[in-house]
């Protein structure tokens, strides 16, 4: 999860010209760790699904058995979403 954050701070730092970003790690359920990095940058028109970094992310959550979302939109900001058992 710290190499996920990692990775998903960078993309906002390098892409999303954000004035905020959010980043929660939650474990209110039993056996399920949640990260979400959520920012109030640009946004984008499509949910991108490639780039290393987004790449690195998802082989390694799902390596962990874990889901990966990502919502984006125009003016909207950017959110990562993940979810694995822990």
């Amino acid at each position: 999860m710290y190499r996920v954050a990692q990775e998903a701070l960078t993309n906002v730092r390098k892409h999303a010209h954000a004035s905020r970003v959010d980043v929660t790690l939650d474990f209110a359920e039993e056996n399920l760790a949640k990260l979400t990095v959520r920012d109030n940058g640009a946004g984008s028109p499509v949910t991108p699904d490639g780039g290393f970094g987004l790449i690195g992310i998802r082989e390694r959550v799902q390596a962990l058995g874990g889901e990966l979302k990502m919502e984006t939109a125009v003016g909207q900001g950017f959110v990562l979403e993940t979810a694995v058992p822990g």
